[in-house]
C-alpha cells in the first residue's frame, strides 16, 4: 500500500515528462565492445541516463524496475546485408527490500544483494553479456554487436501499469547502439 501511495504521489507531483528529458540527456547505450572466442561473443556496454531522479525515488520506495536488453551479433559484409549470427534477450531487475534494507538485483545469470542505491544503479547500467553464435565464425573477419534496452512495464504490478501507460517518464527506451567485436 505504501508503494502505491508513493507512486501515486510521485506521478501527480512530477513535472511533465518532456521537461524531465529535455533538461537532461535521453537514455542511451555507450561503449559497446567485446570479443569473440570460439562460438561465443562476450559483449560489454553501459546504459546511460536511464534513471532520472524520479525513477530513483520510486526505486527507493520499493518499486521493482526491470530493463530488457536485446543484444545482436552480426557478421559485417559491407554497408548492407549483414548477417545476424547470434541474438540474446537479457533481463535485469532491481528492487528495494524494506525488511532487510538491501537492494535485490535479479539477472538472467544469477541474483545479487547490494548494500545501497548507488551499487544497485551501477549494476543495472553496466553489462557484460555472453551471446552464443551459430554457424561458422570466420577468423579475422569483421563482426559487430548491436544493442538496445527498454524499461519493461509488463513486470510492474497492475495498478502501476495503468498509471505508467499515461506517464512517458517511464518510457525509457534506447536506440540501437553499435560496436565492433575483436575477432582474432
Amino acid at each position: 500500500m505504501r508503494v502505491l501511495l508513493t507512486f501515486f504521489t510521485l506521478t501527480i507531483l512530477l513535472p511533465s515528462p518532456t521537461r524531465v528529458w529535455a533538461g537532461s540527456n535521453p537514455p542511451r547505450i555507450v561503449d559497446v565492445h567485446g570479443s569473440i572466442r570460439g562460438n561465443e561473443a562476450r559483449v560489454r556496454f553501459t546504459l546511460q541516463n536511464a534513471f532520472p531522479p524520479e525513477m530513483v525515488e520510486a526505486l527507493k520506495s520499493g518499486i521493482e524496475i526491470t530493463f530488457k536488453t536485446t543484444v545482436k551479433v552480426e557478421r559485417v559484409y559491407g554497408v548492407w546485408f549483414n548477417q545476424t549470427v547470434g541474438e540474446v534477450l537479457y533481463s535485469r531487475s532491481v528492487r528495494f527490500d524494506a525488511l532487510s534494507r538491501v537492494y535485490r538485483l535479479h539477472r538472467d545469470d544469477g541474483d545479487e544483494i547490494l548494500p545501497d542505491v548507488h551499487a544497485a544503479l551501477d549494476r543495472m547500467t553496466r553489462f557484460e553479456v555472453d551471446v552464443p553464435l551459430s554457424g561458422e565464425i570466420e577468423r579475422g573477419k569483421p563482426y559487430r554487436a548491436r544493442v538496445r534496452a527498454r524499461l519493461d512495464k509488463v513486470g510492474l504490478s497492475e495498478p502501476l501499469r495503468s498509471i505508467v501507460f499515461f506517464s512517458s517518464l517511464w518510457d525509457v527506451e534506447t536506440g540501437w547502439a553499435r560496436g565492433n567485436l575483436a575477432n582474432p
